[in-house]
């Protein structure tokens, strides 16, 4: 007897001490033991001059970290000059796939450059055997400082039979609408090296030219010019710039990538002429040109405005100031992409077609930034879900991924939290937390981004891991002018270590008066150095120097996902077919609670013609539920659109040729416990990100926060489905749940002040006292 009761009794040891270490086990990056502190009187002191970048459907300006030093890059794994690709028979093996050129420009290494002196720009000069425009390319016209500006003027190409030495140190080849080689057509250098490519006359990102005398009266233009080449070779990925135009009548200011020539020349490209509020771009494939033109109204393109450019093998997407202006699938509409590398540049030159007055010269455009971003490249560890180049993928992979237990770590949600360490303390501007204007639920945060300098900045005292959560999310309201172009830079100590474009997580920029989620994840920011691991806290701050004005701020957190729902206890309003606990009765017009049009698993929906004459509305039929009952909604949709709203303007277009897509205007609106009034909606598009996802259900866990009732004593009466968008039909929304639930219990670990620690000292406790008695037993 006593023999099984020792076997038993050692039996529960064994399995104690295994459960012991499941539970020590950690399943999430924790804090460092060895955290590296900082101190509330830090500043940043990286000075890091903004960029931007975009996704396949979302407008950006990314703003990676540039330091005052001249930025070196890397040049991507792209061709040399030779067009020649060859293996050799002894590196291939039988049964090898057949060797493609193409894969060697899939990808390639991102750029930023901060226009100084240092820069990997390089000035372009005509010569008689390259003069591609009605004025004469002179270096002297480039000047390298806080920005790079391309001058145009008529002083310098004045005389007659006299001659013009340029003595600028700056050359290379360039290209035009007329077309050049994409390896360099040999503008711009010594008598001795016309006809050489960019790269024989290239030495350390600089031209050898040296001061040679120009043909008289500057190849007999009136006018002089200018233009900019980067040295490094690029393929598909993201082309950004932050730029002021010249804003003198009949220039042209022109920022393009191009390859190729004598007929195979192809480029996609911004025009801007001056004084004017039309906006062209397009592109040019093997020669032939597709151009579009917006008016651009609200706007001057004199002051800087950021300019940007997705550019892959089968879509091309031009933005402005964070907002799309076209898009085209090259797979089915019009000419192909151009081919990769292309080199980049920007020029300012006259209208070929119209006189510049004198009065107006000299007059200048002004670069600010210059960022590339490459496409993922096929090594890269993060799927194509995870890169952040498909429309919205950041918010979508947000709601359709798994689902999580760990509850979101608040920063900000009605006043700041100061407990576990947060402060705004070292932000540079004017801050206020108020609810006097643009009132989600309590009180949010007010900044006022009226320059450059003026940011936002949230800082903790203690560092912690970088990838401790997967999310960062907030609330943002553009405020009474709203586009604001802004970028979020990660922080430690005294820099700022990574950074993205909140334009590339709202889909069409930042309406005025608009409540928006943004949702980022942690893998976007691009860490540099990437060595670095640990952060302290992140900032907001324009992306250029420019009048913002004031931006609204409300619950802000990190985040490991959309928090998983019970599957049991829940309160069905509508489910499986049929309505549960909701009263249709005071719904309006066109809507229909037993549709078999878009059956959900063989079950009948909800069909909601999406009109502001059709309302659907369902009262709790068991009377109203309070916030402490339930920790939120469920919501599965499916968004079929009517093409004649999502493509207003555009039904004379083929629709592989349409260049942008209205978002779904449609509303969630919780009522009161009376079930008679409602409280503030939520936007099903700005809840996304911009664009409400069409031709797939979706389903939509939504807390009480985010549906505006998280506040004491708050009790629900109903749900209400509408838009205020009158005088159209935007399509049919299909909905098969309905349903308030609880979350699921939190996960429970042992590295945080939050922990539940208990279980494992018990256990240890336990072991211990069994141990004694099992001994006790043996002697």
């Amino acid at each position: 007897m006593i023999k099984n009761l020792k076997l038993i009794l050692l039996l529960i040891l064994v399995i104690l001490y295994l459960s012991n270490d499941l539970v020590n086990c950690k399943t999430t990056p924790t804090l460092d033991e060895s955290i590296e502190k900082t101190t509330k009187s830090e500043e940043i002191v990286t000075e890091t001059k903004p960029t931007t970048t975009v996704t396949e459907s979302s407008p950006i300006t990314k703003a990676p970290t540039i330091t005052k030093k001249p930025m070196t890059t890397v040049k991507p794994l792209l061709m040399e000059d030779s067009d020649d690709v060859s293996t050799t028979s002894a590196s291939k093996k039988p049964g090898d796939p057949k060797f493609d050129p193409k894969s060697l420009f899939l990808c390639g290494t991102d750029i930023e450059e901060d226009l100084s002196e240092g820069s990997n720009f390089i000035a372009a000069k005509s010569t008689a055997k390259d003069d591609p425009y009605q004025c004469y390319l002179s270096p002297k016209n480039v000047k390298f400082g806080k920005a790079m500006t391309l001058k145009l003027e008529n002083k310098l190409c004045g005389g007659s039979g006299g001659s013009i030495v340029d003595d600028s140190s700056s050359g290379g080849d360039s290209s035009s609408g007329s077309g050049d080689s994409g390896s360099g057509s040999g503008r711009g250098v010594e008598s001795g090296d016309v006809g050489k490519s960019v790269d024989d006359i290239l030495v350390s990102g600089k031209s050898v030219i040296s001061s040679i005398a120009s043909p008289i009266n500057c190849l007999d233009h009136k006018i002089s010019c200018a233009e900019v080449e980067h040295s490094d070779k690029m393929t598909y990925g993201v082309y950004s710039v932050v730029m002021a135009a010249a804003p003198a009548s009949n220039t042209v200011t022109k920022i393009y990538a191009s390859t190729g020539g004598k007929g195979q020349y192809s480029d996609i490209y911004f025009k801007v002429e001056g004084n004017t509020t039309v906006l062209k771009y397009g592109y040019t494939s093997y020669g032939k040109v597709t151009e579009f033109k917006n008016t651009i109204s609200g706007s001057s393109f004199s002051i800087a405005n950021n300019y940007t450019f997705y550019y892959s093998q089968d879509t091309l997407i031009w933005y402005f100031n964070t907002r799309q202006q076209g898009e085209i699938n090259t797979k089915y509409a019009g000419p192909k992409s151009p081919p990769p590398p292309l080199r980049f540049r920007i020029s300012l030159t006259n209208n070929e077609n119209k006189q510049i007055k004198d009065a107006s010269l000299p007059t200048v455009a002004s670069v600010k930034t210059f960022t590339y971003t490459s496409v993922k490249c096929p090594s890269d560890s993060e799927s194509e879900e995870e890169n952040n180049w498909g429309p919205q993928k950041a918010s979508y992979k947000y709601f359709s991924s798994n689902c999580t237990t760990y509850r979101p770590y608040w920063i900000f949600n009605d006043t700041l939290n100061e407990e576990l360490g947060w402060t705004t303390e070292l932000s540079n501007g004017t801050l206020r937390i108020q609810n006097t204007y643009f009132q989600r639920i309590g009180d949010n945060i007010a900044f006022g981004f009226n320059e450059y300098a003026k940011n936002l900045r949230f800082s903790n005292r203690i560092a912690f891991p970088i990838k401790r959560h997967k999310y960062l999310m907030f609330w943002m309201n553009g405020g009474y002018k709203g586009s604001q172009s802004l970028a979020i830079y990660l922080t430690y100590k005294k820099s700022k270590i990574g950074s993205v474009n909140l334009g590339d997580f709202i889909i069409g920029g930042i309406q005025k008066e608009h409540w928006y989620k943004v949702i980022i994840p942690m893998k976007s920011f691009q860490i540099t150095p990437p060595t670095i691991t640990l952060m302290d806290g992140f900032m907001i701050q324009p992306t250029y120097d420019g009048y913002m004005d004031m931006a609204y701020f409300d619950d802000v957190m990190f985040s490991n996902g959309s928090i998983c729902m019970e599957p049991l206890g829940q309160m069905d309003v509508f489910k499986n077919g049929k309505l549960e606990n909701g009263d249709p009765t005071q719904s309006v017009a066109n809507v229909n609670f037993d549709s078999v049009a878009m059956k959900y698993k063989g079950k009948a929906t909800i069909e909601y013609q999406i009109e502001n004459v059709n309302r659907l509305q369902l009262n709790f039929m068991n009377g109203s539920i309070g916030i402490d009952e339930y920790d939120g909604m469920i919501f599965n949709m499916f968004y079929y659109p009517d093409n004649a709203y999502i493509y207003q303007g555009q039904e004379d277009l083929e629709a592989s040729q349409h260049t942008y897509q209205r978002p779904l205007d449609c509303k969630i609106c919780l009522l009161n416990e009376a079930g008679t009034g409602e409280f503030p909606c939520l936007s099903l598009s700005e809840y996304v990100g911009g664009i409400f996802p069409s031709n797939k259900w979706i389903q939509l866990s939504i807390p009480w926060n985010d549906l505006a009732v998280d506040f004491y004593g708050a009790h629900v009466g109903g749900v209400i489905i509408k838009t205020d968008l009158g005088g159209i039909h935007q399509g049919t929304l299909y909905i098969s749940q309905i349903s308030a639930a609880k979350y699921k219990p939190p996960h429970v670990d042992d590295d945080s002040s939050n922990s539940f620690k208990l279980l494992p000292t018990t256990t240890n406790l336990i072991s211990i006292l069994l141990i004694s008695f099992y001994f006790l037993f043996i002697f």
